[in-house]
């Protein structure tokens, strides 16, 4: 990929068939401190217009956030006729200050034009040692938190000279990067266990990308890289001699009370450093539970019984190297509990992360028991199984009351101060507003990172829709519609429809389809009865043609702006297949039946753009909770319905369903005869007619009386009386007005 910040690059010099150097910048040439540009071995990348600022002092080149340039070795005449599949890379790097959380990439191989794989990175992300760093290794992320990205194990500390070795192998079998810090000469075996690989290997493009570059860029803190080397072999490449280990991080004594714990923390430069604990110079055994990391970064002292001192070895092929000590110390008189960090309450959205800490120091060990009281109670009670300094928990409403938490140590009990939470919805949106999330037609896409949305709406189906084992509904409000996907609630405990619903959870586009997804979260928070038995939106009056365009996309005005809301198609003729096949029987008990509705009788071998169909999908089984059958049981399935009406779902883009859920959603029987009548009104055709409320009417027109007749974008609604003003007449036309 194009990089679009400063790099300092040191090309390959000639690739050869054999393990060789292909590069070397030695400690000792002679740079002169300051700008490295123009001095002969390095020159200006990018921009082309220099800004001077690629510095160099002692022979390293310090990478700072305010650097622009991008500079690069030159390949002093050689050749460059291809890369090897396998590729080092070894360079010193001492951090002087840290960067963010997250870090970011700062070296990486590139090819000739500049796009680049094995991203390495800097970032503080999993260390367990306060003030460290760590370095990590990825494909082509550009973020240590992408798939693939992967941390050294291995805590550095700041100001101390680390060696940084790492491979790019571009065989279709690997296609990958590799990372080792401070090894030895035995560690370019795989089977070391000091080394990690960069992640995705699938990216087919890598493979045509022969490395011919190794560059390096500010990333935010500050570090000096130094003693860069490339070869075509681990051992060519890498220079780490075995020296006495620098501890970058002494140990640090504290003072505790009695059966109380302490954690002490070390880090050491080294050719694969190990560490040894000791306390009063007798070397410490980890015994799984008052000693813990014996051996490691990370020494972990549970039940304190006296004061101590402690001080870490570290030790590498050159030597071993001692760290000050650090006394622990203890007091022994009896202490009753007393909090240094008291919780803190707050208001909170539902599903939202709960946290409250508080930490006690006296007498120990201490152990801890959280206590609630619900809104409107009048009695706390414990809260089971939590017993830790830290109580998180996902917000629910019946979350909302008052909390305190108990430390009992060796000399007693305290209790620390009560603090209120206060759990409410998310800020409310709209159906119709929730749609322009929608950007991802050809996958199940998670909408805004997961964020929790609160939407509010009407139930508009009755039992199953899509599912025989999780409840599925469509809602709506008076700006759009969704189906509501919820995977904490069974089919028998869905709302019934007419149900005013509150519903907060993450939401998806599901091929399109807008989706509330309550799957990962408790269904007594993500779906709340607000009232029931509302009257239902009515629905939008459609004919086939405006639902599908060209091969049944809904991408037409009709289709996506009224997906998942209640629709009438009119005047339809169903068919058992999209082949024509009649329909034949009754409903089955507690099953599916699909059918497919034309807006005309079916033609055999006319295309789908000719005649276009939208497939009618029935689940015929019983909301047992509701109390309420869809009716279908036994019942005739119709051939032609004069209204059909349920939810326009988006099975995928070029498939949308009509969900009806119950049988009077077929409308079998025609309406009322009537009379309709025309004049002429601004000099265009205006049709009226006696209306059945609730009813629909088509107005159909035609240049002549035998026909065709064009259906009209007309339909609608009525109350007692009809109008339609054709506003695109032309000369000698004909109408005629039918119901639906």
């Amino acid at each position: 990929m194009k990089k679009t910040f400063p790099l300092f690059c040191a090309l390959l010099a000639t690739l050869s068939l054999r393990a060789d150097v292909l590069f070397q910048d030695a400690t000792n040439y002679p740079y002169t401190n300051g700008c490295i540009e123009g001095q002969g071995q390095w020159y200006c990348y990018s921009p082309s217009a220099p800004n001077l600022d690629a510095f160099v002092t002692n022979n390293l080149l310090i990478l700072t956030a305010g650097n622009q340039d991008a500079v690069a070795v030159p390949t002093n005449g050689l050749s460059n006729p291809g890369a090897p599949n396998v590729v080092y890379a070894s360079f010193t790097i001492n951090v002087s200050k840290l960067p963010s959380a997250t870090g970011g990439y700062f070296c990486e191989f590139m090819d000739a034009t500049n796009n680049s794989v094995a991203h390495l990175f800097i970032d503080t992300q999993g260390t367990s040692v306060p003030g460290t760093y760590r370095l990590g290794l990825a494909n082509y992320a550009t973020s240590i938190n992408s798939v693939g990205a992967k941390n050294f194990p291995m805590d550095l500390a700041t100001n101390i000279t680390y060696q940084v070795v790492m491979s790019w192998d571009e065989t279709t079998a690997a296609l990958q990067g590799t990372l080792w810090v401070n090894p030895s000469p035995a560690s370019g075996s795989t089977l070391d266990p000091n080394y990690v690989y960069g992640g995705d290997t699938t990216n087919g493009y890598l493979l045509t990308m022969p490395v011919s570059t190794i560059g390096f860029s500010q990333y935010g803190g500050v570090e000096a890289i130094g003693n860069v080397r490339i070869a075509t072999a681990f051992n060519d490449a890498m220079t780490n001699v075995a020296q006495l280990p620098v501890m970058g991080i002494q140990p640090q004594g504290s003072t505790n009370y009695l059966g109380n714990s302490t954690t002490l923390y070390t880090a050491a430069s080294g050719m694969e450093v190990t560490y040894q604990w000791y306390s009063n110079n007798v070397p410490l055994v980890d015994d799984g539970v008052t000693v813990v990391g014996s051996t490691s970064q990370v020494l972990n002292l549970s039940n304190l019984q006296a004061t101590a001192t402690y001080y870490v070895v570290a030790t590498d092929a050159a030597g071993s190297t001692t760290s000050s000590n650090a006394v622990v110390g203890v007091n022994t008189a009896p202490t009753l509990p007393f909090f240094t960090l008291q919780p803190q309450g707050g208001t909170n959205s539902v599903l939202s992360a709960v946290t409250l800490s508080a930490t006690a120091d006296g007498t120990g060990p201490i152990t801890y028991q959280w206590y609630f009281e619900p809104a409107g109670s009048s009695t706390f009670g414990a809260v089971s199984g939590q017993t830790s300094s830290t109580y998180t928990f996902s917000a629910a409403y019946v979350n909302s009351g008052a909390y305190y938490v108990t430390a009992t140590g060796g000399a007693g009990s305290a209790n620390s101060a009560t603090v209120n939470v206060l759990v409410i919805p998310p800020p409310l949106f709209s159906i119709g507003y929730m749609h322009n999330y929608i950007s991802n037609l050809n996958a199940n896409a998670s909408i805004n990172g997961g964020q929790i949305f609160n939407v509010q709406g009407v139930v508009t189906s009755i039992g199953q829709i899509e599912s025989k084992t999780t409840a599925e509904f469509f809602i709506q409000d008076g700006t759009g519609a969704c189906l509501v996907y919820a995977g904490g609630f069974t089919p028998t405990n869905a709302p019934p429809v007419g149900a005013l619903v509150n519903v907060v959870s993450p939401a998806e586009s599901y091929y399109g389809e807008l989706e509330m997804d309550p799957t990962t979260t408790a269904a007594s928070n993500a779906v709340i009865i607000l009232s029931t038995n509302n009257a239902l939106p009515a629905p939008v009056p459609l004919n086939i043609g405006q639902v599908c365009t060209n091969s049944c996309s809904l991408a037409g005005t009709y289709g996506w702006s009224n997906q998942c809301a209640l629709v009438t198609l009119t005047n339809v003729y169903l068919y058992s297949s999209t082949a024509g096949a009649a329909v034949s029987g009754n409903f089955p008990t507690n099953g599916t039946k699909a059918l497919y509705a034309f807006q005309q009788p079916y033609v055999s071998g006319l295309s789908k753009i000719q005649q276009p169909y939208v497939e009618i999908f029935v689940y015929t089984y019983t909301n047992a909770a509701n109390l309420q059958n869809t009716n279908y049981f036994g019942q005739p399935i119709p051939g032609f319905a004069y209204e059909l009406t349920g939810a326009l779902g988006v099975y995928a883009p070029t498939t949308p369903n009509i969900y009806p859920s119950r049988y009077q959603d077929f409308v079998t029987t025609p309406p009322p005869a009537f009379s309709a009548s025309v004049k002429s009104t601004n000099g265009f055709p205006a049709l009226t007619w006696s209306a059945v409320t609730g009813s629909t009417y088509s107005v159909y027109s035609a240049t002549n009386l035998l026909g065709p007749w064009t259906q009209t974008f007309g339909l609608g609604y009525y109350p007692s009386m009809g109008a339609y003003t054709d506003t695109n007449a032309a000369t000698a036309k004909f109408y005629r007005v039918s119901t639906p």
